[in-house]
């Protein structure tokens, strides 16, 4: 099977005429810290796909590969969490920031954003998945004061859904790209959303040249030769200062959505690129229902003289995004840390390409107990062993396509568990343990990990003395 998904868009195609909706991937984007606080992370929420639907991610940040997981509460919608965290050090202090901006920041100072060694207060973010999502969520982690990260406000970054139309006779095909208002909270006061403004830039021509995940960032002015989101093409803004914001009751309609203009593919394989550009909505609002009374910028409407005030709010970030008709076999980047004995993430690790996939190991191991399939090239289990363990994939394709790459993986130790049956807890089975056993006869266990509560009946008894008796270290019991 073909893999009709790049590794920074995804996209379905019909055999009809007729267009076929895909839905975009979360690309890559920087987001300023608008929260007010220190952040210590960054989560993002993905509806109605899996993790094996998650291909790459973008990892060069403060935060450095996040960790993936899958929530099944609900069978119909499966919703995959993608969760950028900083590590704590030994005193169990966040070792990781983003910082709060000492002003506001300007687009050009997006490049700043993939840079891990400033901290202006922005960070760069980035995930490509191959299943059309329910919704899509972010937002930023910030400590709760007991040493807790949890949700801090909505981040309120759009991302695009292309609409792909396969070629016809002698017309090309061609694609459309959509970005829609912020979602609604499930619970609103108000007949209308928040509002924000939108810059859309597009590339005004086209080639076929790859474009990965890391390839779609800000360019950096003071860098004439870096690949960046235009992909080498030359750039127009093609809609200023759009209003988005859902009205309630009429999803999709007014200001809900803002759609570009088609891009034709005549060579059929040419990569589209765009960026967007959001900044807050500072002017004023309906006290009753919220709607953004002025959806005029840079020039009012004269009959509004409500809006004769400055209109245009902090940016807030930008997002890049890629369209290509089919995605090349890859390799994921890195892989997220384990934990012996605790069930892995299933996560792709080849993606793209034609299926099916030979995927072997052809140096170094994995961790007992996790495997990666030949043929989806997807790795799963639950690891056995704590360690570092390295290994080197090698993928080929259905078109004899080959890639090759080296992987850490760190599968970290749990906590000691408690030796059953040592109840003096010097870390053995001896004559000691039994006399303090005997001693306990007839109390309640203290729980139900009490070492001495060996048949978990919760209370200490002769039941649990014999059985401690088989267990003992050494011969008779000896104590050493």
């Amino acid at each position: 099977m073909k893999y009709l998904m790049a590794p920074v868009a995804l996209l379905a195609l019909c055999t009809a005429a007729s267009a076929s909706t895909a839905y975009g991937t979360l690309n890559n984007f920087d987001v300023v810290n608008d929260t007010g606080q220190v952040c210590h992370g960054f989560e993002i929420e993905i509806e109605d796909v899996h993790s094996t639907d998650i291909t790459y991610t973008y990892d060069y940040n403060h935060y450095g590969t996040p960790k993936i997981r899958e929530d099944n509460s609900d069978p119909l919608h499966p919703r995959v969490f993608i969760r950028y965290e900083s590590a704590k050090d030994a005193a169990g202090a966040f070792s990781s920031y983003t910082a709060v901006p000492a002003g506001p920041l300007s687009p050009t100072n997006g490049h700043q954003c993939t840079n891990p060694g400033v901290n202006l207060g922005c960070e760069h973010f980035g995930v490509g998945y191959r299943t059309a999502p329910g919704a899509v969520r972010y937002n930023w982690l910030v400590d709760d004061g007991a040493g807790t990260l949890v949700h801090g406000p909505a981040v309120n970054i759009a991302t695009p859904s292309w609409t792909y139309v396969p070629p016809v006779g002698a017309a090309p095909a061609r694609v459309q790209a959509v970005i829609e208002a912020p979602e609604p909270p499930e619970v609103h006061a108000k007949e209308f959303g928040e509002a924000v403004w939108v810059k859309a830039i597009k590339t005004t021509s086209h080639n076929n040249g790859r474009v990965d995940l890391e390839d779609l960032v800000s360019d950096d002015p003071d860098d004439a030769n870096e690949r960046n989101w235009r992909n080498g093409e030359p750039d127009e803004v093609e809609v200023e200062w759009e209003i988005l914001q859902e009205e309630f009751s009429k999803p999709g309609e007014g200001n809900a959505e803002l759609a570009g203009g088609e891009d034709e593919l005549p060579g059929g394989d040419e990569v589209v690129t765009r960026r967007y550009e959001f900044y807050k909505y500072a002017g004023p609002y309906d006290d009753e229902s919220n709607e953004a009374l002025c959806d005029k910028y840079p020039d009012p409407n004269p009959n509004q003289p409500e809006c004769d005030v400055e209109l245009l709010g902090d940016y807030i970030g930008a997002q890049m995004a890629g369209f290509n008709v089919e995605a090349p076999l890859g390799l994921i980047e890195h892989l997220q840390e384990g934990n012996v004995n605790e069930a892995y993430v299933d996560r792709a690790v080849v993606v793209g390409g034609n299926t099916p996939y030979v995927t072997t190991i052809t140096g170094g191991a994995l961790p007992l107990g996790l495997e990666l399939e030949s043929e989806t090239g997807i790795l799963s289990g639950t690891p056995l062993q704590s360690g570092l363990f390295t290994f080197t994939v090698n993928a080929t394709d259905a078109d004899a396509v080959n890639v090759v790459r080296l992987y850490e993986l760190d599968i970290v130790a749990g906590p000691p568990q408690p030796v059953v049956a040592d109840v003096d807890g010097d870390s053995d089975v001896d004559l000691n343990d039994l006399v303090l056993m005997r001693a306990r006869f007839g109390q309640v266990a203290t729980g139900p990990d009490d070492v001495a509560d060996l048949n978990h009946d919760g209370v200490i008894n002769v039941l649990d003395y014999r059985t401690a008796v088989t267990l003992c270290t050494r011969a008779r019991c000896a104590v050493q």
